[in-house]
């Protein structure tokens, strides 16, 4: 069977877009896992960093409940680090949520961000309410006890929290601007926080090809929205402006908590399918203005119900889906989301805009179906394909042709 299934169109240009800035930390990653993280478990990242690099990513966290409980040392996290550094990306460094003042004080002077082996950007604690909302306000507690102490240390950073399993609206609504507002500044006149980040993996144990392609997706877009009106308001609330706004993003997300198969022709995280979710995850943090979306993992093969890795099995550890997926987009989107409409709810559209360069990413997700299109760049224009994408740019411009892929 042949089909379209993903495509980028580059096209070059004389005019700009007037949309969105795609942040350069956009395309991140999760630091996991190397030998040694949790117990004796068996990691292969001190061997993937070239792939790592050539992916594209900009931005790693060093986060998660692994390294919540088992935070490095200071030798550990300068090798991290260093490592990140090389691949031309910067680490997001989360502290775990009971470190004391003292020794998170220590840390941040110790890796001061303007002394070249430094840390600019922060988070604390991983899930720390998951299923047990009633620990919410102990949040509220550790956050307004550490944040005024690691900006005191070193005023530069930047801190994003508070890493929920899921977006909680209500308890996100009190923390940006609400009853628990922790969006202000602090004592010392440093911003308290600067961002807000949380965890989505929409897809449990039990559901279906339609709920990667439609329902994941759209509920992740939902509270996207919510997060981002209820961060315009903080906003306006403090006066932050320019580089002083709040910043947001989805440091975990995949298709599943649970990667029910690896089947590349099914619908787990390693499937081909997975690769078009997480394409569509960072179109998604291009269209709202993610400041970074960080899936998980880089790798982690030993387990099948955790195998959520970018990078597969060893010993060849060839790129998955979600790896060219990725690939494809730093590469090529650059300058500012553009927005597009397309014909077919089964097939997806992102497109970026820079001074010169229009790059469109196509994405069939349809299982049956081939189809020719036609690329129009100005909302007048009418057109009987079968597949029809409109990004209006006032052009008299039509880019037509089919595109196949054989799919094995």
């Amino acid at each position: 069977m042949k089909k379209l299934i993903f495509l980028i169109i580059i096209i070059s240009l004389n005019t700009r877009g007037y949309a969105q800035e795609i942040s350069p930390y956009l395309f991140g990653q999760n630091h996991w896992m190397a030998t040694g993280d949790e117990g004796s478990r068996i990691g292969y990242l001190d061997l993937l960093w070239p792939k790592v690099k050539a992916s594209g990513i900009k931005m790693v966290r060093i986060g998660g409940i692994g390294y919540e409980d088992r935070f490095p040392n200071d030798q550990r996290l300068t090798a991290m680090i260093d490592s990140i550094r090389s691949i031309g990306a910067e680490p997001l460094v989360q502290v775990p949520r009971d470190i004391s003042n003292e020794d998170v004080s220590r840390l941040i002077k110790e890796f001061k961000y303007s002394n070249g082996k430094g840390i600019r950007f922060y988070s604390i604690g991983n899930e720390p309410i998951c299923n047990e909302l009633e620990k919410f306000d102990e949040v509220h507690e550790y956050l307004t006890r550490l944040c005024p102490v690691m900006k005191a240390a070193d005023p530069t950073i930047k801190i994003l929290v508070f890493d929920a399993c899921t977006f909680y609206e209500e308890e996100y609504a009190a923390l940006c601007g609400g009853r628990l507002d922790i969006t202000g500044k602090d004592k010392n006149g440093n911003w308290m926080i600067d961002g807000f980040t949380f965890h989505n993996y929409p897809n449990g144990r039990e559901f279906e090809r339609h709920n990667v392609v439609f329902s994941g997706p759209k509920s992740i877009e939902r509270q996207v929205q919510l997060l981002v009106e209820m961060m315009e308001s903080a906003n306006k609330k403090h006066g932050r402006t320019g580089k002083e706004e709040l910043v947001w993003g989805p440091t975990e997300t995949n298709v599943t908590y649970a990667n029910p198969n690896r089947e590349i022709s099914g619908y787990g995280n390693p499937s081909f399918l997975g690769g078009q979710f997480i394409a569509e995850m960072y179109g998604i943090g291009m269209k709202y203005g993610a400041f970074t979306v960080n899936p998980w993992c880089i790798s982690e093969t030993d387990r099948i119900s955790s195998d959520f890795g970018y990078i597969g099995l060893p010993s060849e550890f060839y790129p998955r889906s979600s790896y060219y997926h990725t690939q494809m987009m730093a590469e090529n989107m650059k300058g500012e989301f553009l927005e597009t409409e397309c014909s077919n709810s089964y097939v997806k559209t992102i497109a970026s805009i820079s001074e010169d360069e229009l790059c469109v990413m196509i994405l069939n997700e349809d299982q049956f179906n081939d189809y020719d299109f036609e690329l129009v760049l100005n909302e007048d224009s009418n057109s009987k394909k079968a597949l029809v994408i409109r990004a209006d740019l006032d052009l008299d411009k039509t880019i037509r042709g089919t595109s196949q892929i054989k799919q094995h």
